[in-house]
């Protein structure tokens, strides 16, 4: 039978109704990650969004995973197009942190200092240097070396020059450290030392607030993330102290109103607790009277070179000095890094100032190389540039059986893809001007050519009474011309020892009309960016001490006079 007209038109209305309904419904609904679906919310006032990238979280939503997955918030889903940036990667703008990191370190301890930065930090190396440090921790080495230092000149003493040599690389490289030329004696005196520099020097300097000081050694291996979220159990009001490794101390912890009373109370914890380490005593000290102070021990194990007796929960592994064996213990406990620098998205759109920091065999700029880099570095952090040291493309060369200053080109290489220019600078070349932007020359170079229409990659002078280019100051931008040009000074076999050496190279390829679009030439030019002690005048940008033999003497005499405001003329024109 047919069913009624005004029965079939009811009918007809209430599907279309429920369909509508479940349309709207299936819209608003999210995924929670599982295969369920859970509402989303209606507004943005109730949606709730976490930093799941914090090791707390992390380890909160894994544990109840399977119990309650649908209890876990929806996010709102972004466009394909939003690049997503996590809060540990934003800088501290506050200048408060968490955590105060304070690792003692012997100045031998180089490797050891890099594999730290690696696991730990996430720091493989410089070439994007740490400019900004996130939100949530800051770290400094503190490198003790030896007393004798200031009675020996130990830039012509054979005694470990190669490990100076390198460690003077480190400093160039990096700022994460405080250097004392000191003899320590034991680990109370040193933990001491780097606690009441970090108390009186360090953080009234910086103008920062932490709320914990961790300390441990270079040879030490620890799982950061655990270690924070056991020292936010134990923290009360009146603060605490939490140590690991017992009965030799590994790495300890106290929050930042203990650590000022360790300082302030060191010569007395000292004289009635003359221990190994200044934490221990303090947790006698502070306990005998007891005071408000928590104190705790956490799960720390000597290294006993068997991975096997290493447990998982481990927190801190201490006295590991065989770089060997940091691998295994880094995957045995599962330690991610806890990234230290904020993100700098638009670091490929900015100028590195670019040097060298190898110290040849011969000593002649050891002692001019550090400061040399300092006048580098504080002018790039003037204008808001990068500044890059890098020795590792220079050493290298000793293998290739080319001449050692060929590794300019090799670090001009590695370290272009990651910026708009590079700035190269030699060791011996100094900035003269400071307030001097680099960026002047490159405009008035591509005004200059811009009526033929061609991408500059090069910027290069040569001095008036020179015969080719000076290749000790150099400008190269970020092209795929300048990759396919310095591949082609790689080539120049003829040179690889050969006085003039890359700069010839370089000459014979961009004196090639093939490659003549891609460079701007300052010929005969002794003033713009590349000037000789003789020809020096006031006002000149760069002073390149290249003919003065071992340039030492006179670099660090025209260091002192720049620093000072104070005019360079004539200075190594003897």
């Amino acid at each position: 039978m047919a069913m009624p007209v005004k029965r079939l038109y009811l009918v007809t209305a209430a599907i279309f109704i429920i369909i509508v309904i479940l349309s709207y419904h299936k819209n608003n609904l999210s995924y929670d990650g599982y295969g369920k679906q859970v509402d989303t919310p209606s507004s943005q006032a109730d949606t709730q969004n976490y930093d799941t990238s914090n090791s707390d979280y992390s380890d909160y939503n894994n544990a109840n995973k399977e119990e309650k997955p649908d209890t876990i918030q929806p996010t709102t889903p972004k466009p394909e197009t939003e690049t997503e940036v996590t809060t540990a990667q934003l800088p501290n703008t506050s200048g408060k942190y968490d955590t105060l990191i304070l690792i003692p370190s012997s100045w031998t301890q180089i490797q050891n200092r890099k594999w730290v930065r690696q696991t730990l930090f996430g720091i493989k190396d410089n070439i994007e240097p740490c400019k900004k440090y996130n939100g949530r921790i800051i770290y400094k080495f503190y490198i003790h070396g030896h007393a004798t230092w200031l009675k020996t000149n130990i830039h012509s003493a054979e005694f470990m020059q190669g490990q100076v040599r390198d460690l003077y690389s480190e400093f160039m490289e990096y700022t994460d450290y405080t250097f004392v030329n000191k003899t320590v004696t034991d680990r109370h005196a040193l933990w001491g030392d780097a606690l009441t520099w970090a108390v009186e020097t360090f953080i009234p300097e910086e103008k920062i607030q932490v709320e914990n000081v961790l300390v441990f050694d270079s040879t030490t291996l620890v799982n950061l993330p655990k270690i924070e979220a056991s020292a936010k159990l134990v923290a009360n009001a009146e603060g605490f102290i939490y140590t690991w490794g017992e009965p030799t101390l590994f790495a300890g912890m106290a929050s930042y109103s203990v650590v000022e009373q360790i300082v302030k109370n060191r010569n007395a914890i000292k004289e009635n607790h003359n221990l190994l380490d200044i934490f221990t005593a303090a947790t006698l000290y502070f306990t005998h009277p007891a005071q408000n102070y928590r104190v705790e021990k956490g799960v720390g194990q000597l290294w006993a070179s068997d991975i096997d007796q290493i447990e998982a929960t481990t927190e801190v592994v201490g006295q590991v000095y065989q770089l060997d064996d940091w691998t295994p213990i880094v995957e045995k406990l599962a330690i991610k890094t806890t990234p230290a620098c904020a993100a700098d998205p638009d670091r490929k759109k900015n100028i590195a100032v670019l040097t060298s920091s190898y110290v040849y065999a011969d000593m002649c700029m050891a002692e001019a190389s550090l400061p040399s880099a300092e006048n580098k570095r504080t002018y790039a952090i003037k204008h808001g540039y990068d500044f890059v040291a890098r020795a590792a493309e220079f050493a290298q060369e000793e293998h290739r059986g080319r001449k050692l200053v060929w590794g300019k080109i090799g670090a001009i290489q590695k370290v272009l893809p990651h910026y708009e220019w590079l700035f190269w600078m030699d060791m011996d070349a100094l900035v003269a001007d400071l307030d001097k932007d680099v960026r002047d020359i490159i405009r008035e170079a591509e005004d200059k050519k811009e009526n033929n229409g061609e991408e500059i990659s090069l910027i290069v002078v040569r001095p008036v009474r020179d015969r080719m280019l000076n290749a000790g100051v150099m400008l190269i931008k970020n092209t795929d011309w300048s990759r396919r040009f310095f591949n082609e000074v790689q080539t120049k076999v003829d040179w690889y020892r050969k006085s003039s050496y890359e700069q010839a190279a370089i000459w014979g390829v961009m004196t090639d009309p093939k490659w003549s679009s891609g460079v701007y030439f300052y010929d005969g030019n002794d003033h713009v960016m590349n000037t000789f002690p003789k020809q020096y005048q006031e006002g000149d940008f760069i002073v390149h001490f290249a003919p003065a033999g071992c340039p030492s003497v006179p670099v660090l005499e025209a260091l002192r006079k720049i620093k000072n405001g104070e005019s360079i003329l004539g200075v190594g024109t003897e």
